[in-house]
């Protein structure tokens, strides 16, 4: 699949917007706590602009209630935040994109909870006497935040990080997912696997799998994929280490061979179900890594799409969206045709067009990589013939031929 990755505060306004958050201006540089308005209904209205680029399908961070811009500090699982909508905003977007043959993910942030979560929330009012103190790893009470956490936390005091040697925390998780699952959602993204426990991880699979065996799961992941694959059932991980070798490449940093090598999962064999990623709501953007050179953006785009695994399309790389570091690289959708980079985007079209029109190179193909002078050659190669991408890294330049 060609997958879009949607933030969705940032993407399109597609409703009128209630007087919850005060809302920026949209293209205004964002910070860390900044509202844009962007909503579930504007994601339906663009879902034929979503279908033009290739896309078959979406990837949605975090859509639960949540205090957040980001979503990522839960506070309720069973509801949709209000700032996007409603559950049956989500089941209109779930329709729209089937209809177009579109799959839909949504972000499973199973970690760890944000201080307004029920069970939180009861801790703090009732202390050691609340039904839920084991929910979470608590050192004492009452519960402090600053200047030092008093529980358990996943990075930052705001996302406490819940307790899964709990069966009441596991039995709690299983129900979210299946109630989502039951939707008609497509698959689901965990958020920081790693910090689960893979037995666990492994039974909230099987859990959505009860509801839909044909249910996809992808595991965010900073390392190899093997790392959380081989413990865990997931299809596939975010394959981060495409950006990281694409980037040392291009930059100058690793050679060609450095590049094959630190690559050799994708060369193997074994089925690639990983997402080769660019650019995300956690990394800078691509174009202003490479410092604004064009060809070195085509040329990443071309071996992101090339290689084994699932592109992804970060919203607005395809049309030459700027941004640095979080908040910076999670700016407003740009509408206007105008200021795109037209160069950049209709190399996503030519690239997602290629993918479509050769599947089976890329579903049943083996991949092969190799150097020639200063030439990186990547062949997709099936049965007797192969397409092959021949980049100049001179010139900063490629070139896609059928070789016989």
């Amino acid at each position: 699949m060609i997958i879009y990755q949607i933030f969705p505060d940032r993407f399109f306004r597609g409703s009128a917007k209630k007087a919850s958050h005060h809302l920026r201006e949209w293209g205004e540089a964002p910070s860390r706590t900044s509202f844009f308005g962007g909503d579930l209904n504007g994601i339906t209205q663009k879902m034929d602009y979503i279908q033009s680029t290739g896309a078959e399908a979406i990837y949605l961070t975090p859509i639960f209630d949540s205090p957040s811009t980001h979503k990522y500090d839960t506070a309720d699982y069973f509801k949709i935040d209000e700032g996007f909508g409603t559950s049956g905003d989500l089941d209109s977007l779930i329709t729209a994109a089937h209809n177009r043959g579109i799959k839909v993910f949504i972000d499973g942030v199973f970690n760890h909870t944000g201080l307004y979560f029920f069970a939180f929330r009861d801790i703090r009012n009732k202390g050691r006497a609340s039904r839920y103190y084991h929910w979470y790893n608590i050192y004492s009470t009452p519960l402090t935040t600053t200047p030092k956490p008093s529980y358990e936390d996943a990075g930052i005091y705001y996302i406490p990080k819940l307790n899964h040697d709990n069966p009441e925390v596991v039995d709690y998780l299983c129900s979210v997912i299946q109630f989502w699952s039951e939707k008609g959602i497509d698959g689901w993204r965990f958020d920081m696997p790693w910090c689960i426990k893979a037995d666990v991880v492994n039974r909230l699979i099987d859990c959505g799998r009860e509801i839909n065996p044909g249910l996809i799961f992808i595991g965010e992941a900073w390392g190899y994929p093997d790392e959380i694959l081989n413990p865990c059932h997931f299809d596939g991980a975010m394959d981060y280490t495409v950006r990281d070798s694409l980037i040392g490449l291009l930059t100058g940093k690793e050679t060609i061979q450095q590049f094959i090598d630190k690559l050799h999962h994708k060369t193997s064999g074994k089925r690639d179900r990983n997402w080769n990623m660019l650019s995300s709501h956690d990394t800078p953007r691509i174009r202003g890594v490479l410092r604004n050179n064009i060809g070195k953006v085509l040329t990443a785009q071309a071996v992101q799409f090339f290689l084994p695994g699932d592109p992804v399309i970060y919203y607005g790389d395809e049309i030459g969206l700027f941004g640095g570091k979080d908040p910076d690289c999670r700016r407003t959708f740009n509408w206007n045709k105008r200021e795109w980079n037209d160069v950049i985007y209709r190399n996503i079209l030519e690239l997602s067009e290629l993918r479509r029109s050769r599947p089976l190179y890329f579903l049943n193909g083996s991949c092969a990589m190799e150097q020639k002078n200063d030439k990186l050659i990547i062949r997709r190669i099936l049965k007797n013939k192969n397409i092959s991408l021949y980049i100049d890294l001179i010139k900063n330049t490629y070139s896609i031929l059928n070789d016989a």
